[in-house]
């Protein structure tokens, strides 16, 4: 990587990334030696609970600091070090199984047993040893990455870059707070399942709770001097019987397998009963460590509990951050104040990055929140920890509230959208929504504000620039204010009434004007003035990180579009009709869409020309209708778009393209399927875990395959984009199917390439393929 790796704009103060540049830097450093010892393999045991202990440690640390690094690079870094930490957790569990099996051995005083045993011991000492070249691998591999290296310079120039700036403790601080108290929340919402012996899968979600949570104290444990040693040893003492017991259950669900798995291979060293006899003990043993770890864990519990440690551990945590508020007063008390009013975020995270890094380059002095900060957005998270460590103050929406609450009546994909938001929030990030109040009160430069999220009255009433005067007239007289901030309804405008202003700063997340742009308000005093702003910002990553989690393909149109969601399902209902009764309309326009990317227009041609030959002439095997014939025509024509952008994988290329670009005439659902079929055109056949697929049906699935499997052949068939072909003849025999071809030159090089590419028809069709060519 060539030049300094600079941080994106929206990041968080100078101090914290300094702060978090440190931390990471120390960890970065503390890694290279242990890792040298497991590829060198000295004393390699030590080495890799140090380097596992160590990447963990990473991936717990450069979270709390994200906004500060590169998103893409962050996005990377964190990848290439989570590759690797699987890899050193399952060598960590067997070292610690087979220092376990060698005490417990020594206990034993049966020679038949020890010799039972001993199998067993065998057997996870070549478990371990078989996986330690895939260890070396792996860490080799992160190596060569360069990613070490890069995550280090790029602490290193922020430190350098920071040097001569001031520190601020004060406002690390702050940032320390809320990642504490996320993560203290998340620990504390597993109490409902303290006593439950049988909750494993619950017991080994706090024990990740606890890591976590002991982790973030000790990153910023300087700050608070000496006041969080006991709570971190604490937290420590959760965390290990939390591990022994989740050690103890992998045991006991391991044991009955060997016994199986040996009972199978009849061992000759010997005698099967004894093995079986050893093992069953173990397994005694184990089930009664097991309950001696639950009555340790749950008198760990009730311990602190009744000596108030989690009550004591909050007020530690937040001791003496009185200063934050004291520092908004101070804001708000100057008249030359500015203030970003936003509203609407709707988890859009790259849209709430763009807004503040505009608001930033505006010099604003703090930020306001309408409210609805999650919902349909794919990172309901990662906004809420930006309001916190951006101390914005924020009301609750209609929307938070009807997650948080799981009361919604939400009906098709609303109702996913609410499922969704609530199996993504995180106990913490609910609690801070619990926290908002539903409208806030200040005065500024001699004026009132009051902010709420839907109008005074009601925080689902929606208010619009052509709302009548009357009731405008009277809201402002129920809110008892001049500057009226509210949200809700969407829609960007100003509007004064008998002196009152209703300051609507748009959607951040999820516009519905037809404008995609990202929509926010700054607010001064000296003079008074409103100013509403449209910003661009990345919304085609929002919307492939909507597909990518899963969710219902209408929603990236309504981001692409800037347009509400039931818009979009109304036109799709539309468009649906349409694909049946204007083909010929639908394929012009894909047409005219193909060209402005791509101008290889007769290869295209030719590889529709053909796919739908194989179409038609094998209708009766596979019983698809117009409806499918048009999605593959469609798809022929565009899956080449791709080759318009720069680098490889044209293919995932053109169903991006065909995904994003909102011109195409298709339904939200039909993007997905003919942006798949043009994306199975060449090399990766589909899988499961391909997002394109998530929100298909098996049904669809099936049509789509089939449909690909005739594009790949197609394409094939046009591999050195002469249009040679000049007409096929399909053959139906049995379990095969022979395709006769005329042309006007050899066809060596798309014989070579229909071999290649005919392995999802031959798969689908359950028939062999066969090519056969006449020159003429």
């Amino acid at each position: 990587m060539n030049g300094p790796i600079k941080p994106q704009k929206c990041q968080i103060d100078q101090s914290y990334c300094k702060f978090g540049s440190e931390k990471v830097l120390k960890l970065i450093k503390n890694f290279a030696p242990p890792t040298d010892g497991v590829i060198k393999n000295k004393n390699y045991i030590k080495c890799v609970h140090k380097t596992r202990v160590t990447s963990r440690r990473l991936r717990a640390t450069m979270p709390l600091f994200r906004f500060c690094f590169p998103r893409k690079d962050f996005k990377k870094w964190s990848g290439k070090i989570k590759k690797v930490t699987p890899l050193l957790a399952n060598a960590r569990d067997l070292d610690v199984q087979i220092t376990f099996i060698e005490k417990y051995r020594q206990k034993l005083t049966s020679e038949p047993e020890k010799a039972g045993i001993d199998v067993f011991l065998e057997c996870q000492r070549d478990d371990r040893k078989n996986i330690q070249p895939s260890i070396v691998n792996g860490l080799n591999k992160l190596r060569m990455t360069g990613t070490l290296k890069d995550i280090r310079r790029f602490c290193e120039e922020t430190i350098a870059d920071q040097s001569n700036e001031i520190f601020e403790p004060n406002k690390v601080l702050e940032k320390a707070r809320w990642n504490i108290s996320f993560r203290l929340d998340d620990f504390l919402s597993m109490e409902q399942y303290v006593y439950l012996e049988n909750e494993t899968q619950r017991h080994h979600e706090m024990r990740i709770f606890a890591k976590k949570l002991r982790y973030t104290m000790e990153i910023f444990a300087e700050l608070y001097g000496n006041k969080l040693e006991k709570e971190i040893e604490t937290i420590k003492s959760f965390q290990d019987v939390l591990g022994e017991m989740q050690d103890n259950v992998v045991w006991i669900e391991q044991i009955p397998k060997f016994i199986d798995k040996t009972k199978e291979t009849n061992k000759e060293k010997i005698d099967a009963v004894n093995i079986e006899k050893a093992l069953f003990n173990l397994l005694s043993y184990l089930q009664e460590k097991k309950k001696e770890l639950m009555n340790q864990f749950v008198n760990l519990w009730n311990e602190n509990k009744k000596s108030g440690f989690f009550i004591q551990l909050r007020k530690t945590i937040s001791g003496g951050l009185n200063m934050n508020e004291e520092k908004i007063k101070e804001k708000l008390a100057n008249p030359d104040i500015k203030i970003a009013v936003l509203s609407d975020i709707h988890a859009n995270l790259q849209a709430l990055e763009k807004v503040i890094e505009d608001a930033e380059e505006h010099k604003v002095d703090i930020f306001l929140n309408a409210g609805d900060s999650i919902g349909f957005g794919p990172y309901p998270n990662e906004v809420i920890e930006l309001l916190c460590e951006k101390n914005m103050l924020s009301v609750l929406g209609n929307y938070d509230s009807e997650v948080i609450e799981g009361k919604a009546k939400a009906k098709g994909e609303k109702k996913v959208a609410l499922k969704f938001a609530r199996k993504e929030l995180a106990k913490s990030c609910e609690c801070y929504l619990y926290s908002l109040p539903r409208e806030l009160h200040f005065e500024i430069a001699g004026k009132k504000l009051f902010v709420t999220h839907g109008s005074p009255k009601s925080i689902e009433e929606h208010i619009y620039h052509d709302t009548p005067d009357k009731q405008l007239k009277s809201l402002a007289d129920e809110a008892g204010a001049d500057v009226i901030i509210l949200g809700h309804s969407h829609e960007q405008f100003w509007k004064q009434v008998n002196g009152a202003s209703f300051v609507n700063p748009g959607s951040v997340g999820r516009p519905s004007d037809e404008n995609p742009q990202t929509a926010y308000a700054i607010l001064s005093f000296n003079p008074f003035n409103i100013e509403l702003i449209r910003c661009d910002y990345d919304v085609e990553a929002t919307a492939q990180a909507l597909r990518k989690k899963e969710l219902p393909e209408s929603f990236a149109q309504m981001i692409l579009r800037g347009v509400s969601l039931d818009r979009v399902i109304v036109e799709d209902i539309a468009k649906e009709k349409s694909m049946t009764q204007d083909y010929k309309t639908i394929v012009e326009k894909s047409r005219k869409i193909a060209e402005k990317y791509w101008p290889d227009k007769e290869h295209y041609e030719q590889v529709t020309r053909l796919a739908l030959e194989f179409f038609d002439e094998l209708i009766n095997i596979h019983e698809l209708g117009q409806r499918e014939r048009c999605w593959l025509e469609c798809a022929t024509i565009l899956h080449d778009v791709g080759l318009s952008k720069t680098g490889g994988s044209h293919h995932k290329k053109s169903a991006k393209l065909i995904l994003n670009d909102t011109q195409l005439p298709f339904t939200s659902q039909e993007r997905r399927i003919i942006a798949s079929i043009a994306r199975y055109h060449r090399k990766g056949l589909p899988k499961p875990n391909h997002y394109n697929l998530a929100t298909l049906d098996d049904s669809t699935i099936e049509k789509l395959k089939i449909l690909a499997s005739i594009l790949r052949v197609a394409d094939g068939l046009d591999c050195s984009h002469e249009s040679a072909i000049r007409n096929i003849n399909l053959k139906v025999e049995g379990k095969r199917i022979t395709v006769e071809c005329v042309s006007e030159a050899q066809l060596t090089l798309e014989e070579q390439a229909f071999n290649k590419k005919k392995d999802l028809f031959e798969k689908v069709f359950d028939k062999k393929l066969m090519l056969t060519w006449e020159q003429k």
